[in-house]
């Protein structure tokens, strides 16, 4: 109860808040900053261990609030009390190289989610090894490090027993091995996430985790004409794959017969066997580019491929299409963009023109066209109205113009009206 004086008289104010659950109590705490939550201990004895409930906690080194201690003393000293602390999100303003011997100690070993986010973009980068003497990484189920820090693991590193999810965002390695004894040492590893920085020359990174199903790596934009890694990829169980860079050179060294959706941006010809790993995928999305079509095979047919998003780069050419009809005889979806990646191969190759018989899935399977940046050329207009006069199965073939041709969209608009439909309930759209 709180006392206020109104004029000459006192007027009492309950306090409701005291009385609230614990689980509002703690949803309001964690809209305040680590240093102010802790500071509420001290309104009365209803409030003096809840601040140690919380489950979520984010330590900013950037904010104000964390007094003459210094912010790595005031995490040493507060981080301990915490009991019931499941996910701690720490983000770091500038060099620092205590997170080993400082913050990691003083972690209690139920910790399930953690997150390091280094703001700091000057040249030097914040070491972190991971020493194998704690037992606070065994109970991880989530790590997230991002920025400029530098993994220099040792070669016995603590075991993340538990680990599920790990995601490495512009993050540099002391060595090779250091990538290779992080994985090694995360047996139980189902989704990884790799941003790779650019570097000068040539690196060699061996991923062999068994237990992996999801993989996506990325690339910043290269800085160096010199960059090209090189990843040897052992990840039999995969079932999501994502690759995202036209640099490297990605050897997998076994088949994934269980990957089931692909989304690769790469140089083909720097990755001979990577159509074989993707003949399992019922969604497959890719670049079309002539090496796509020349490194198919008749013994390499995609019978389980149900979707396909083709990725269209500068000039469409029609016989590109037209050419891969026959390796996907299931297929009942298609999606066709127009994308600009740097373009390093010589898009005039003979390839033929219209597949004769026409392919069996285009005829019974199909259901589903959508095209993205259609631009009503020749080329174009040839592979539209041959999917539209073969698809008796259509069902709905949804057109969007390129923003380039809207002088002449009303013509677009009406030849592609006007076109031949094997598919009487086809429900053209044209945007």
């Amino acid at each position: 109860m709180k006392v206020a004086r109104l004029g000459s008289e006192e007027v009492l104010h309950p306090d409701r808040i005291s009385h609230l659950p614990d689980d509002l109590l703690l949803r309001i705490l964690s809209l305040t900053p680590v240093r102010t939550a802790m500071s509420t201990s001290l309104l009365s004895t209803r409030w003096k261990y809840v601040w140690k409930m919380m489950p979520v906690l984010v330590y900013d080194e950037t904010c104000p609030y964390i007094g003459s201690l210094g912010f790595d003393q005031f995490c040493v000293t507060s981080l301990p009390l915490h009991e019931a602390l499941k996910t701690l999100n720490l983000k770091l303003g500038k060099y620092t190289d205590s997170i080993d011997n400082l913050l990691f100690p003083n972690i209690r070993s139920n910790l399930l989610e953690m997150k390091i986010n280094l703001n700091y973009y000057y040249g030097y980068y914040t070491p972190i090894t991971f020493p194998n003497n704690l037992t606070v990484f065994k109970t991880l189920l989530v790590l997230k490090l991002q920025g400029r820090i530098i993994l220099d693991v040792v070669d016995s590193p603590i075991c993340f027993l538990s680990l599920k999810i790990l995601h490495l965002t512009c993050v540099n390695f002391g060595c090779e091995e250091s990538f290779a004894r992080l994985l090694s040492a995360c047996p139980v590893l189902e989704d990884l996430f790799l941003q790779r920085l650019c570097s000068r020359g040539r690196f060699l990174f061996n991923m062999s985790v068994p237990s992996l199903q999801r993989l996506s790596i990325t690339s910043e934009r290269a800085y160096y004409n010199s960059d090209e890694p090189r990843l040897e990829i052992n990840t039999p169980f995969l079932n999501y794959l994502k690759i995202f860079d036209r640099c490297g050179y990605y050897n997998f060294l076994e088949d994934m017969p269980k990957l089931v959706e692909a989304d690769v941006s790469v140089d083909m010809s720097k990755n001979e066997n990577l159509l074989r790993v993707l003949s399992s995928v019922e969604h497959l999305v890719i670049c079309l580019y002539p090496s796509l079509v020349l490194d198919l095979r008749d013994s390499l047919i995609f019978n389980r491929l149900l979707h396909l998003e083709l990725e269209v780069c500068n000039s469409f050419r029609s016989n590109l299409l037209l050419s891969l009809l026959k390796y996907f005889p299931y297929l009942q979806s298609l999606k066709l963009g127009r994308t600009y990646p740097k373009d390093t191969e010589n898009q005039q190759y003979c390839l033929g023109s219209e597949p004769s018989p026409v392919p069996k899935w285009l005829s019974f399977h199909l259901e589903i066209l959508q095209w993205r940046g259609y631009g009503g050329t020749l080329d174009e207009r040839e592979a539209a109205a041959y999917i539209l006069k073969n698809a008796h199965r259509l069902k709905t073939a949804t057109i969007r113009l390129h923003r380039t041709c809207m002088d002449n969209g009303q013509i677009i608009m009406k030849d592609l009206t006007y076109m031949s439909k094997a598919s009487a309930s086809c429900q053209l759209v044209i945007e």
